[in-house]
């Protein structure tokens, strides 16, 4: 055996130095054993006790290699002492096989075979002793460090290597040099059996030296045979004098040979007569493991509700052969006294009196939530009477449930198993209340798993019902870019088909959206594009196209969606709008000019209706003369800023210091303000402020503004004007002090003919505004909160390479 074992240990790994090293301990021990044994057989007694000597010499050397190399090489105990070791050890081998120093002489006494030691017996038992107690240190330190498996694996090792050892120690070498009795060498071997087994065992149950041994089931069959034998074996010895004075050798091998069978087959007739009786009663013996580990696969496995209470439900009325078995789960409304409805049911028993309610009793699921724990009518009938357990044993007893067990998920209950007496009568015993509470524990957490899963199938099927009735193309894309939703208005916008298109990655889409798509998942940033060119083949339409990122609770990218709208029908009504206010602007401008011509028109005729009877009055025909160029040079302004309205920004713009013409407008209107007392300040930074211009078009601008806010500005108040800039763009507000501009006139006041004033055109700020259109600025008005209006122009600066065209 110690060879065997031995042998197993160096195939598992023949290049570790600790499996060679123990292969070489086991090797030395069996030619120790088999020199022992063979000493006691009476022949060759000389040879046999110096061989025994031999292997002996050489197992401490080993097992100080081992320990030396198991299961991490010790750095202290260096390869020059193992060296040293071994030729010690060889050495006293040598001695042994070949002369009388260690092994002087052996024979026969009246005790038995006896051995005389020689000389230098005294030296080889030092040497041993030494060498074993240096290796049993290297070894318990190794176990002290260690933690975890491998401070298992050298428990074994360890208590395997001392006692076995220690027992041989003691009876072949302390014992003799303290008594010089050599009587009791044939005890040493024995303590081999202790060592195969702790080394066995470790193997077996902690992969020790990383071997892995197999055990047959045939083996352990056997073996369970064997030890259910032994009663047996112990009767027949205590008859075996009896027996043998009565009986011939062949009847008493047919004897044993009948009781060894009949040993064999009453526990096989005992199985079988015990399953048909307990058959016959309906006593059913469930393999406990195999039914939760079948329940483990299916529950989480199955996500669908009906099937899981289907199966959960036949499970526990089929592993306790009850009268029927039910599952309650609580209602969906969010009340907190939301009653529990019956989902299903199944009575094994047509007599039954199992009865399961479309309601579970009130009173038993108060119990059941607050207490979270099974309840056993048997239990509850044998506790101390308060009200409320006689009410919850009235209710259990009526209903014939012997059992109720509680569905829990995130320390709430959620439904509960009721489950009624056992046909056979028995009562619930521990191991089927624990395996009952393991798959109630885990019919919980599948349970609420199944009704999450089915509302997110509703969810689902709402979405997309939403989904594909909107016109709006709608492409969602998971963390890998593969396509996961693409609807009807997609298909329709792009000409791709969703069965061509689903579950393929981003390249099969439209290069405008799969990019963004794409820029989404990886940044994780929502993206928009206004306007975009979108082909389904035969149309390009254009489209507008936003992309947001999808994420979990943990912020990470699940993926993204993209929404696409046509913009044809918005283009189409932006045109039918913008077609409608030049009509509205041309009738407003038609109704201006008609309106302002008219005036002077009027004038002329009366005086040349007025000519023929007053030709030769000299007065009447200077007046007439000085009217009619009065009228027609007003009508002559007035065309020439309509043509300005018309024309503003023919002429070319170049980069220009925007602080320019602001000043020079200033500087012309000062006068004018100085006139009515009217203070006119300026604000601009030290920075030019360089934008694509005409200087003359923004002298005219402003001065236009400066004269607007002159006009309604009263004496002793304050026009501003302040420049600031931005990293793009440069903004001129123009502040007064006067009355501000209604409310309900802030979005007119830029309209041709449109003024607040007795006497003014109304062309002004409209020729203002289209000023400030052409050089792509934006002209806008507000009201200050301290009183006055502000007129702001906002224009886009210009980025050149040159210096600004002086004014």
């Amino acid at each position: 055996m110690v060879l065997g074992l031995g042998l197993l240990v160096w195939r598992a790994r023949p290049e570790a130095p600790s499996n060679r090293s123990f292969g070489a301990f086991t090797l030395f021990s069996a030619i120790w054993i088999l020199g022992v044994g063979l000493f006691y057989s009476e022949t060759n007694l000389v040879f046999w006790a110096t061989t025994a000597f031999a292997g002996a010499s050489l197992v401490p050397a080993a097992f100080l290699s081992f320990v030396r190399y198991y299961p991490t090489p010790t750095r202290w105990l260096g390869p020059w002492a193992l060296r040293l070791n071994f030729s010690v050890g060889l050495f006293f081998a040598v001695v042994s096989l070949t002369t009388r120093l260690i092994v002087k002489d052996a024979r026969i006494t009246s005790t038995g075979p006896a051995r005389e030691t020689g000389a230098l017996y005294p030296l080889f038992a030092a040497y041993f002793l030494v060498a074993w107690l240096a290796a049993l240190v290297v070894l318990l330190s190794k176990w002290s460090r260690a933690r975890g498996l491998a401070r298992v694996q050298l428990h074994y090792l360890a208590l395997g290597f001392a006692v076995s050892t220690s027992g041989g120690i003691a009876a072949n070498l302390v014992l003799p040099i303290l008594t010089g009795i050599t009587s009791y060498n044939w005890i040493g071997p024995l303590f081999s059996l202790a060592f195969v087994a702790l080394i066995a065992h470790g193997i077996i149950r902690h992969r020790v030296m990383d071997v892995r041994l197999v055990i047959h089931r045939g083996l352990t069959f056997a073996l369970a045979l064997v030890v259910s034998l032994i009663p047996v074996a112990c009767l027949l010895a205590l008859a075996w004098p009896r027996l043998s004075d009565h009986l011939a050798p062949e009847e008493l091998i047919v004897l044993v040979i009948a009781i060894v069978v009949v040993g064999i087959l009453i526990p096989l007739t005992r199985d079988v007569a015990g399953r048909l009786l307990d058959r016959y009663v309906y006593r059913t013996h469930v393999n406990y493991q195999r039914t939760l580990r079948e329940a483990s696969e299916a529950l989480t496995r199955v996500l669908d509700l009906k099937v899981l209470l289907q199966f959960m439900n036949h499970t526990v009325a089929t592993s306790t052969n009850s009268e029927g078995a039910a599952v309650y789960l609580k209602g969906s409304a969010p009340e907190l006294g939301s009653p529990f409805r019956r989902a299903i049911a199944e009575k094994r028993h047509a007599q039954s009196h199992f009865d399961t309610p479309e309601e579970a009793p009130p009173e038993v699921i108060a119990v059941l939530t607050r207490t979270k724990d099974l309840l056993l009518t048997e239990e509850i009938e044998h506790e101390r009477p308060t009200s409320e357990r006689e009410r919850l044993h009235a209710a259990l007893s009526r209903l014939n449930w012997a059992l109720v067990l509680p569905l829990v998920s995130e320390e709430h209950v959620i439904g509960a198993i009721v489950v009624g007496p056992k046909l056979a009568g028995d009562p619930f015993y521990p191991q089927d209340l624990d395996l009952l509470m393991t798959l109630a524990n885990q019919a919980g957490v599948a349970v609420k798993n199944a009704q999450l899963y089915a509302q997110v199938l509703l969810a689902n099927e709402h979405l997309n019902n939403i989904v594909s009735t909107i016109e709006s193309g709608v492409v969602a894309v998971d963390a890998t870019g593969q396509i996961t939703l693409f609807n009807p208005a997609a298909q329709q916008l792009t000409g791709l088909a969703a069965e061509r298109v689903r579950f393929q990655p981003l390249s099969v889409l439209p290069e405008c959206v799969g990019r963004m798509l794409g820029e989404t998942v990886a940044e994780g940033g929502a993206r928009t594009q206004p306007e975009v060119q979108l082909s389904d083949g035969t149309t390009t339409r254009p489209i507008i196209c936003t992309t947001s990122p999808l994420h979990d609770q943990s912020g990470a990218v699940l993926g993204a969606v993209a929404v696409f709208s046509d913009l044809t029908p918005l283009k189409a009504l932006e045109v039918e709008r913008q077609r409608a206010e030049r009509l509205a602007y041309f009738e407003m401008l038609a109704s201006g000019i008609a309106h302002e011509i008219k005036n002077p028109l009027v004038a002329v005729k009366a005086f040349s209706q007025l000519m023929p009877r007053r030709r030769t009055d000299d007065r009447f025909v200077a007046e007439f003369d000085r009217v009619v160029n009065h009228e027609i040079a007003k009508m002559e302004r007035l065309l020439d800023r309509l043509r300005t309205l018309s024309h503003p920004g023919e002429r070319p713009h170049h980069p220009i210091d925007l602080r320019a013409p602001i000043g020079d407008a200033i500087e012309a209107m000062r006068p004018v303000f100085g006139e009515k007392s009217i203070g006119l300040g300026m604000t601009m930074g030290p920075s030019p402020c360089t934008v694509l211009a005409d200087h003359s078009e923004l002298e005219q601008l402003f001065l236009n503004l400066l004269m607007n806010a002159h006009e309604v500005t009263p004496p002793e108040g304050s026009v501003r004007v302040e420049v600031s800039t931005t990293a793009d763009r440069a903004i001129v507000a123009v502040v007064d002090t006067g009355p501000g501009v209604p409310p309900e006139l802030l979005e007119r006041v830029f309209d041709p003919f449109f003024s607040t004033k007795e006497r003014g055109s109304g062309l002004g700020l409209a020729i203002c505004a289209s000023i400030a259109q052409t050089h792509g600025a934006r002209l806008k008005v507000a009201n200050h909160e301290t009183g006055g209006a502000v007129f702001t122009v906002d224009f886009p600066l210009a980025v050149v390479a040159t210096q600004p065209v002086p004014a």
